[in-house]
Order: structure tokens, then C-alpha cells, then sequence
């Protein structure tokens, strides 16, 4: 704690007082404030214009022109989008269908290969030559000898 004595006469104090340029202060000071009385001037005459009815309708045809646009180009994409799936979907399909076709013939063919190797083993040489025109008329037998 610091101790004062009341009886003794105050310190001396120096004040300086300094003046400079002065001027500098006062004139960014009135550069302000003439730049915010312009900008109340433009703000007071430009944001007090309302659009006339010919301006807002022509927004408003212009809004439906660009909905419009914008609805166009989302149709358009999601078409290409379905007609991919529709090809994907296509292609499939044909390849499924060239299988079945493929597996079909191939059993047609084995049913035929079949078919074929039975009539050959279960001819019988016993038709009339006019009743089978593929078949030839059986060579005569001949008689064997007898041991």
C-alpha cells in the first residue's frame, strides 16, 4: 500500500497540448459524408421505382418460359434414361430368346439324330417295295450250301 500524506501540496503535472496537420480529420470526415448522402440520394430514387404491370407481366411470362424450358430438358432426360433401360431391357431379351432358340434346335437335332438311328435298327425288310418308295427292293437270298 502506498502512503500519501494529505498535508503534503500535490504533485506538479505537466499537460502538453500538440496541434498537427489539423485538416486531414475533417476532410476524410466530409469524403463520408458525401458518399452517404449520394448513396441515400440513389437508394430514395431507384428503390422508390415499383415495376409497372407491363414489367411484372413480362417477368412472369419470362418465369413460365424458363419453367417450361426447364421441364422440357427433365422430360428429355429421364426419356433417355428409360430408353436405355428400354434397350438394356431389349438386348436381353434377344439374347434369351437366341439361347432358347439355340437349346431348342439343339434338341430337335438330337431328337432327329435319334429318331433316325431307331428306323435304321427297326427296319423292317418285310415292306412291299410300293408301300416305302425310299426303301430298295431286298437282293434275292441266295440258298447256302450244307456242310
Amino acid at each position: 500500500m502506498t502512503y500519501v500524506d494529505p498535508q503534503a501540496p500535490p504533485p506538479e503535472r505537466v499537460v502538453r497540448v500538440r496541434r498537427e496537420g489539423g485538416a486531414t480529420g475533417w476532410f476524410v470526415a466530409g469524403a463520408v459524408a458525401i458518399v452517404a448522402v449520394v448513396a441515400i440520394a440513389f437508394m430514395l430514387t431507384v428503390g422508390a421505382r415499383t415495376p409497372s404491370d407491363d414489367q411484372i407481366t413480362q417477368a412472369q411470362e419470362q418465369g413460365r418460359t424458363a419453367a417450361a424450358v426447364e421441364n422440357a430438358q427433365t422430360g428429355a432426360a429421364q426419356a433417355t434414361i428409360v430408353a436405355q433401360q428400354a434397350a438394356r431391357d431389349a438386348g436381353a431379351a434377344a439374347d434369351s430368346a437366341r439361347r432358347s432358340t439355340e437349346a431348342t434346335a439343339a434338341n430337335a437335332a438330337q431328337a432327329a439324330h435319334d429318331a433316325a438311328a431307331r428306323a435304321a435298327q427297326s427296319r423292317d425288310d418285310t415292306l412291299a417295295p410300293s408301300a416305302d418308295p425310299n426303301l430298295n427292293p431286298p437282293p434275292a437270298q441266295q440258298p447256302q450250301p450244307v456242310n
